[in-house]
């Protein structure tokens, strides 16, 4: 992803950030509609470009997480609503350099589908800044 796409997520992420904290996970963030990225169309050019997994499929949003030393999430799969896919970019490292680990491996960048095992090791050092969109199957009437 390109470094000004990056910066202008961590730029405009909003301060007071939905919180979340639960057994398995902890983690703040910031959803960004599509239409709100002046660069849309160019990031989900590069987003599809990188795996045929994202064919026939749609995204909403953007999700800006945000990991403060402490949060974590716990191994999960995505398996969820409509999903299909799962892209996430590391937008700033932490200073532990703690990264998304996707089976066992680190992810700076990629996509992955639903049924695959991926977790955020807890913090320990640094906040983490990171970007994830989630393709689904588009929304039809049955």
């Amino acid at each position: 992803m390109k470094q000004e796409w990056k910066d202008w997520f961590i730029q405009n992420r909003v301060v007071d950030q939905e919180h979340k904290k639960f057994d398995d996970r902890e983690y703040k963030f910031t959803n960004f509609y599509y239409t709100d990225v002046p660069f849309h169309e160019e990031l989900k050019k590069h987003i599809y470009s990188l795996n045929a997994i994202t064919e026939n499929t749609v995204y909403e949003l953007y999700h800006v997480h945000t990991w403060e030393e402490g949060n974590y999430f716990s191994e999960h799969i995505d398996n969820n609503f409509r999903r299909v896919w799962s892209y996430v970019c590391e937008l700033q490292e932490s200073e532990c350099k703690t990264t998304l680990l996707v089976e066992g491996k680190e992810m700076k960048e990629g996509i992955f589908t639903k049924t695959t095992p991926h977790e955020v090791p807890k913090i320990q050092k640094g906040t983490r800044i990171s970007l994830t969109v989630f393709g689904s199957t588009p929304n039809q009437l049955l």
